[in-house]
């Protein structure tokens, strides 16, 4: 890009006859000096002004000095100043040289027009300057105003382009006022020929070109390197993101190189959990915990395979494999594939088969689809008759459903600003086979077909407060909806513990609406660290339903619980460490703490 601002050259043009002020003081005043060091000073209708020039003129340079004081004057808004005279005082050491000025008015701006602006609607450009009619004409405010239209004809794809101040001239009338008339030449635009990504091992150029929004052979649109850095480093799948640099081949083939460093292609997470012991147990507490491999950015292109074991409390263990396309056959088009496996002590087991398909409509927002096979197969426990019925039936389920998904944060590991929303709606299909005892006390097989809906819901706010500081506000929800009665214990949604109710037990609470709402008070340390406040506030709400080891009817409940507590994230050399120490009112002196450990491979 290339700029040609000129104004205090054009400033200068305006009244011709300070120059010539300054040319015509007497030449003997000057040349009786032996060209000492002088100290200048400006007075200006018979004011000292407050003026340190940047050069330390010697006394022959009454010529110099003089322009620079009309610029001065000129800069403040008196275009009309003009030296009147000049004395030397060689009493002192460095001698003293006084310029007497007649300022003039003060001119202000009167009309600001655009020329050439073709590609951007020039009273967009104008609404964006500072420099406007009725204010005096400020060289260093100008060429900030020029920056900008510069960055935004960039953005539009046209970084050729060049801004200069074409004319500064007076408008007839009383009291004078400026006209400034600035020409705009656009230049060509420019067709993006490829992307360079140097330092990257793994990370194909075709993914980041998709990430960036960078269409390769297409003309250069919406170039924003700030942009790009951000969508990047939103991907955690880089340890530093360069500034991308532009180059240009022949007249009008562009080249983007970003230089990348790469994070390790998986990592392994572990988090541990201590329980205290139940009231009234004087036994220990127990650890609890699960481990995560997640390997990322597979094959360069963005691609994702995890695995996750999850030990919990009283004999239950969980198992969710997923493997994931951000960009299926380099479309805008994302695909997720999930199995998750839930084994409930003796009671029953459950297998989920779900796959996941999204469309990016911006970076934004996507909407997806949803789609899932369930079976639960009751076990030992799970199988006997409570209140005339099988506790567990044995069940095949069918869910299709649509979602909505609007995402923009800065960054995903330590967000510093932006929002997070999504919400899935669910129905299903669901054939239910139990053992139950007739009236005549004999027993029979039941088989049954329902209808059920499930409604899932999360958010988070970031808003910046103070230097490194932020809040986090947000929650999430999921409800199970169908007739009365048709619930089994295995549909029920759980909530409690480190990911989702902070100061409770494990999955602790289970029901058929369960929600969370979050505040967090977060100062970051630097960007992969933090320690933080928080508060959470759940609710769950269950059905009545008969206790299998009492055979008593546990009435319906519905109850808030909420926790507080601090948190720590700390990133290191070999990952991150996050640790939580967490309470609710209930049981206070019963702390819960968990260590999470991210260890890159």
């Amino acid at each position: 890009m290339r700029r040609g601002l000129g104004v205090l050259g054009l400033l200068l043009g305006i009244a011709c006859s300070q120059s010539v002020a300054a040319q015509a003081l007497p030449d003997s005043t000057v040349k009786r000096q032996p060209h000492p060091p002088a100290t200048w000073q400006l007075i200006a209708d018979r004011r000292l002004q407050d003026w340190s020039p940047a050069h330390r003129w010697p006394v022959d340079s009454l010529h110099s000095a003089a322009q620079a004081a009309v610029q001065q004057l000129q800069q403040a808004g008196h275009y009309f100043a003009q030296i009147d005279s000049a004395q030397v005082d060689t009493s002192q050491t460095p001698p003293i040289v006084r310029l007497y000025a007649t300022a003039g008015p003060e001119v202000e701006i009167g009309a600001v027009r655009i020329k050439g602006a073709a590609a951007i609607d020039s009273l967009a450009l104008l609404a964006m300057m500072d420099t406007r009619p009725g204010r005096t004409l400020d060289p260093a405010r100008l060429e900030t105003d020029l920056e900008a239209i510069l960055l935004r004809y960039e953005r539009a794809g046209l970084p050729l382009v060049q801004a200069r101040i074409e004319d500064i001239a007076l408008m007839p009338g009383d009291p004078p006022r400026l006209a400034i008339l600035i020409h705009i030449d656009k230049g060509m635009a420019l067709r993006l020929k490829r992307v360079e990504v140097p330092g990257a091992e793994r990370t194909k150029a075709a993914y980041v070109a998709r990430i960036t929004e960078l269409g390769i052979g297409r003309p250069l649109l919406g170039y924003d390197p700030t942009a790009i850095q951000q969508r990047l480093e939103a991907t955690a799948y880089f340890s530093n993101v360069g500034t991308p640099e532009l180059y240009i081949e022949g007249d009008s083939v562009a080249i983007i190189r970003i230089p990348l460093d790469e994070e390790p292609p998986g990592a392994f997470d572990l988090v541990l959990g201590y329980l205290p012991p139940p009231p009234g147990d004087e036994g220990g507490g127990s650890l609890i915990g699960n481990g995560h491999l997640n390997l990322r950015n597979l094959f360069g292109a963005g691609r994702h395979l995890s695995l996750k074991l999850n030990r919990l409390p009283g004999e239950v263990s969980s198992v969710d494999v997923r493997a994931g396309d951000p960009f299926v056959l380099g479309l805008p088009l994302r695909a997720e594939a999930r199995f998750a496996g839930l084994q409930q002590d003796s009671t029953y087991g459950k297998q989920e088969y779900g796959l996941e398909v999204g469309y990016f409509f911006n970076r934004v927002l996507e909407v997806f689809g949803t789609g899932s096979r369930e079976v639960t197969r009751p076990s030992q426990a799970g199988e006997r008759l409570v209140g005339g019925r099988q506790r567990i039936a044995r069940a095949e389920a069918l869910f299709l459903g649509v979602g909505l998904r609007i995402q923009r944060i800065d960054r995903r590991i330590n967000p510093r600003q932006g929002y997070f929303f999504e919400t899935n709606v669910e129905q299903g299909r669901k054939t239910r086979t139990a053992t139950r005892i007739t009236a005549e006390q004999d027993t029979t097989t039941e088989r049954i077909g329902l209808r059920q809906e499930r409604l899932r819901a999360q958010a988070r706010l970031y808003l910046p407060t103070f230097t490194r500081q932020l809040v986090v506000l947000g929650g999430e929800t999921a409800m199970l909806l169908g007739e009365e009665g048709e619930f089994d214990e295995s549909d029920f949604f759980r909530l409690g513990g480190a990911t989702s109710l902070r100061g409770y037990n494990e999955e602790q609470f289970r029901g058929r609406i369960v929600a969370r709402a979050l505040a967090e008070y977060r100062y970051q340390i630097d960007r992969t660290s933090y320690a933080a406040l928080f508060f959470d506030l759940g609710y769950h709400e269950r059905p009545q339903f008969v206790d299998p080891d009492t055979n008593r009817v546990i009435e319906a409940q519905r109850a808030f619980h909420p926790g507080f507590g601090v948190g720590f994230q700390v990133g290191t050399d070999i990952g991150l460490i996050n640790l939580s120490l967490a309470a609710n009112p209930d049981d206070a002196t019963g702390l819960r703490a968990h260590l999470g450990l991210s260890i890159g491979l």
